[in-house]
């Protein structure tokens, strides 16, 4: 008889808390190297981007 194993651990939490720590390095180096301005034109397209690909996550479903 087989015996299946466990489920796996969850690591959504881990994975979310590490990509906002790497995000916030790459915005801060950023920042020391380049200036502010850049960190908020980076940001803002960061942001255009998630949103263009949500609403066409959304437009396919």
């Amino acid at each position: 008889m087989r015996t299946f194993p466990n489920r796996v651990e969850n690591y959504t939490n881990t994975f979310l808390a590490m990509a906002g720590l790497i995000l916030f390095m790459a915005l801060f180096t950023l920042a020391a190297t380049m200036g502010f301005i850049w960190v908020l034109l980076s940001a803002a397209g960061i942001n255009a981007s998630l949103r263009f690909a949500a609403t066409r996550a959304a437009r396919s479903s």
